[in-house]
């Protein structure tokens, strides 16, 4: 005689259940991938040149991008009014751009005294500052080499918007052709152009990051400065390149969402149990026959085993 078929609510409800779980955690798990490794996201730049400087930050942070304010002073705008900005509004890119500003502040930038100075630590000062250089000559003297012996407009003089400086460098080292002058601190085509005068040339280029000089200033060299050198002689030289370079590790942002995400899924799970349980136990008839039938029907028994009473543990990796 045919065992006769009853439908059972709770294997269906907790199928159900595991299903639409599974389906949460494959969305969830998607986007956050997708948001934090790819950053796929896009936005498009506000124009808030004309605006005051607290409302073009507000405006620039709702689009998702970062602010940089440069202070300088022009009579085109009120204070505190955005005059200028860059990159150009209207521009697509990526959200966490960062955004320059520049903000009239009423004050005028002056020319820092940076005579007697390294030139490499006067290039930083003045980076600092948002002054750019515009020549740099050398002048033998008794100073030590790559020393500030002058600069123009000289010490003190306001700037007007983008106005850049000159300055003049000792250059007594290079008087001596059979020893490795110090070139750190001097741009990449300037050094080259130096180093021909003694009949060298530059060989390999390495790069680094340093984001307090600009970009293409030398920061060592090999052979070292002061170093014995022979006419013909290739130098090789580390320069900044402006960016940052080491291999993508996880943000701490991304630390706190997965162990926030894992966290989810343990409640989920834990929530998934405790509502199987509840259903079986508002139903111990249905348990009971159920334990009668596999007992009375041992093929039955084995293929209602193929079905997991507990989610799947691929489920739970599916943000991985």
């Amino acid at each position: 005689m045919a065992t006769e078929y009853k439908f059972n609510y709770g294997k269906f409800f907790k199928s159900i259940i595991v299903l639409i779980c599974l389906v949460v955690l494959v969305i969830f798990g998607r986007r956050v991938f997708e948001r934090h490794f790819f950053n796929t996201r896009l936005t498009v730049i506000p124009d808030v040149t004309g605006l005051d400087k607290k409302e073009a930050i507000k405006y620039l942070k709702e689009a998702g991008l970062k602010v940089k304010v440069i202070n300088s002073k022009t009579e085109k705008v009120p204070l505190d009014t955005v005059h200028n900005q860059d990159p150009r509004p209207g521009k697509e890119v990526k959200v966490n751009r960062v955004v320059r500003i520049w903000v009239n502040n009423g004050e005028d930038v002056k020319v820092p005294n940076i005579i007697g100075l390294e030139l490499l630590e006067a290039r930083s000062r003045l980076k600092g500052q948002n002054i750019q250089i515009e020549t740099i000559d050398y002048y033998p003297s008794n100073q030590k080499y790559n020393t500030i012996l002058g600069v123009y407009p000289k010490p003190g003089t306001k700037l007007e918007i983008n106005q850049k400086i000159s300055i003049l460098v000792s250059s007594q080292q290079m008087i001596d052709p059979s020893v490795m002058p110090n070139i750190t601190g001097l741009d990449l085509n300037d050094a080259r152009e130096l180093l021909k005068q003694i009949g060298l040339e530059i060989g390999s280029i390495s790069q680094t990051n340093d984001p307090t000089l600009p970009i293409n200033t030398i920061i060592s060299t090999n052979p070292a400065a002061g170093t014995k050198i022979q006419r013909g002689q290739k130098v090789s030289v580390v320069i900044n390149n402006g960016a940052s370079i080491k291999k993508r590790a996880r943000s701490n942002e991304e630390i706190i969402n997965r162990s926030q995400q894992n966290i989810n899924q343990k409640e989920i799970e834990k929530t998934i149990d405790d509502t199987i349980n509840q259903i079986d136990n508002n139903n111990p008839k249905n348990s009971q026959q159920d334990n009668k039938q596999q007992n009375s029907n041992p093929s039955d028994n084995s293929n209602n085993n193929g079905t997991s009473n507990e989610p799947s543990g691929d489920g739970g990796d599916d943000d991985n």
